[in-house]
């Protein structure tokens, strides 16, 4: 009677699974692996666990505080052989982030305003408003586009949405940290509101970013010395089209 063989070490399965090991070494634990069904169910799991953890734990980005960064790397480093390193990962980032209030939060800017946010708000406020959600109508449209450029410092335009089904209703000064803000507001034919923000920021450019809360979906960026953002109730894909012309006509 052939014995039976003895069960795959735990120790060598789980470097296997973390890429541990030379060439030839795995090249050998292959081999092993396939004439161990056992073993290859256990790794089979663990992969299927990794891939489902990168989805409920993704890498947050280059804008993570570098303190976090450390932690998240430290939890997944592969040299420790942790076979729950995005558990490890995912709870050192959740604590870390509890601890800072970064998570659950859009990138934060610069200091102490938050563009995004603000943004949103201001959407919040005025879209829902029904007897005056503009200051100055698009009737008077040359001359509400050349007050809010004086007061903003910079030359700014109201995008021209039609093609995306969007006519302009006009816009408003608002109070902004240090500067004033401008709002243009939109409405499609179904209602639906649509707000651009842009204020005064001497920030780094950045490429587009999202926000979704309360039901709107909101894109942002920083260019030119203006902080940008376009806030509605959108699928993002169209919210992503909506922005891109916009930033092709603000400034």
């Amino acid at each position: 009677m052939t014995p039976p063989r003895p069960p795959f070490p735990a120790d060598l399965l789980l470097r296997h699974h973390h890429g541990a090991g030379d060439a030839p070494a795995r090249q050998e634990i292959a081999a092993l692996l396939a004439a161990d069904p056992a073993a290859r169910a256990t790794l089979a799991e663990w992969q299927a666990q990794d891939r489902a953890l990168a989805e409920l734990f993704p890498d947050p980005g280059p804008d993570l505080p570098p303190a976090m960064r450390r932690l998240l790397d430290q939890a997944a480093h592969p040299a420790r052989f942790i076979p729950w390193r995005g558990i490890a990962a995912g709870i050192a980032l959740f604590a870390a982030g509890t601890a800072t209030g970064w998570l659950g939060r859009p990138t934060p800017q610069p200091g102490t305003f938050d563009l995004a946010r603000t943004a949103l708000s201001a959407h919040l406020t005025y879209a829902a408003e029904v007897a005056h959600p503009v200051e100055v109508p698009v009737s008077d449209r040359d001359h509400l586009v050349r007050w809010l450029s004086r007061r903003l410092g910079q030359t700014i335009h109201a995008p021209d949405l039609d093609a995306q089904g969007f006519r302009l209703l006009g816009g408003r000064l608002l109070p902004g940290d240090p500067r004033p803000a401008a709002l243009f507001m939109y409405e499609d034919d179904a209602g639906q509101r649509l707000t651009i923000y842009v204020i005064p920021d001497n920030g780094a450019n950045t490429a587009f970013r999202h926000l979704e809360q309360a039901g709107q979906q909101g894109i942002w960026w920083t260019d030119d010395g203006l902080g940008c953002a376009i806030i509605g109730p959108l699928d993002r894909a169209t919210l992503q089209e909506v922005a891109q012309v916009a930033y092709e006509q603000l400034i």
